[in-house]
């Protein structure tokens, strides 16, 4: 069962639209252990209107290309995790945070298709990542390579010129 129900949320957030109070004054008036969950119920509701307030009841799933087209947003846009997820009509910010460390750490390679479930005993010895890249033609992994070193570069030069400003 979820910690708070769905009328609750809207309750708090209707306040606050309404302008009874702001976040801090919300939190203390309900009982909430933090502000930032205020500041979520309300983003959620302005972004995606009565169903970002509602609980889900299965999990979405997301294919390789739109976590591709995430991140990518996300690495070349000055935008926050939080502001990608409102573009993309996500209600949960921390799915933008993980596939940007995912493909940080294994590049075009991070979103292949993950076989879900115990391997076959004589799959055991392999590993995944050497499957998927074994997979690729040689010119697609050359290919992959040169994106994600541009892809690099680039979001060096972003962070060396957010130091000098």
């Amino acid at each position: 069962m979820a910690k708070y129900s769905f009328e609750f949320k809207l309750r708090v957030v209707n306040d606050y639209l309404s302008g009874v109070g702001g976040y801090q004054f919300l939190r203390d008036k309900y009982g909430l252990p933090n502000l930032e969950m205020v500041q979520k119920w309300v983003n959620a509701y302005k972004q995606l209107g009565v169903s970002g307030l509602q609980r889900k009841r299965k999990n979405a799933v997301f294919d390789s290309n739109f976590k591709l087209n995430a991140v990518n947003l996300y690495l070349t846009s000055e935008l926050s995790y939080r502001e990608v997820a409102n573009q993309l009509g996500l209600n949960n910010r921390v799915l933008i945070t993980r596939w940007v460390k995912e493909y940080r750490q294994n590049g075009e390679f991070a979103f292949a298709l993950k076989i879900r479930g115990r391997p076959r005993k004589r799959a055991m010895s392999q590993s995944k990542s050497k499957k998927s890249k074994e997979k690729l033609s040689k010119i697609e992994q050359e290919l992959a390579e040169a994106k994600r070193e541009c892809l690099l570069a680039f979001t060096e030069r972003k962070t060396r010129s957010e130091l000098i400003d």
